[in-house]
């Protein structure tokens, strides 16, 4: 698949078949995700994969925004205090969330890229979260992503025109000649 159709192509899902993942389709998807770009290269991300079923049920009870049963979870964390070492107060408090983010990013086209789908879910109880996968302090839980083959194939919805986010120059300034990509 070419990056655009997969940038185009990608949609949140939030139904998900029984159809567990392969451990070589999750390496993948990690792989993926860790050549994401990281500020000063720190690579804060740390990956906690669930699949157990049991497991499963119990992040989605703490997490609100986990809809469906997708048979794969992926916990990313960022390493605050490596962040801190190697990037001072910079790196831990806003660094971080930008590159787990990327990785992220670099995980869902990957994930679409293989006929999966997948949803980020930012609404989780942290402290439950931490409970429930032994995550010591320094690391931060910042996204869980739901993975899994799709039951649904939701439509594209509408982007904002390019011409209405999109200045040349200084805030406000007209673009001229941008065109909107088919």
């Amino acid at each position: 698949m070419e990056v655009f159709e997969a940038i185009k192509g990608r949609r949140s899902i939030r139904r998900y078949k029984r159809e567990k993942i392969s451990r070589e389709i999750i390496a993948r998807l990690l792989d993926a995700a860790r050549w994401a770009p990281s500020g000063g290269n720190i690579q804060p991300w740390l990956f906690i994969v669930i699949d157990d079923p049991k497991l499963l049920g119990a992040v989605r009870k703490v997490s609100p925004g986990l809809f469906g049963e997708p048979p794969l979870a992926i916990l990313v964390c960022s390493n605050r205090e490596r962040a801190y070492r190697m990037g001072g107060t910079l790196g831990r408090d806003y660094l971080t969330i930008c590159d787990c983010a990327m990785a992220v990013q670099n995980m869902l086209l990957a994930a679409h890229a293989l006929g999966l789908g997948s949803c980020v879910i930012k609404s989780f109880s942290h402290t439950a979260i931490r409970e429930l996968l032994d995550i010591p302090e320094g690391v931060e839980p910042e996204l869980l992503v739901a993975i899994g083959y799709p039951d649904e194939a939701p439509k594209p919805l509408p982007k904002i025109p390019l011409k209405e986010i999109v200045y040349l120059n200084g805030y406000g300034k007209e673009f001229p000649g941008l065109e909107e990509w088919k």
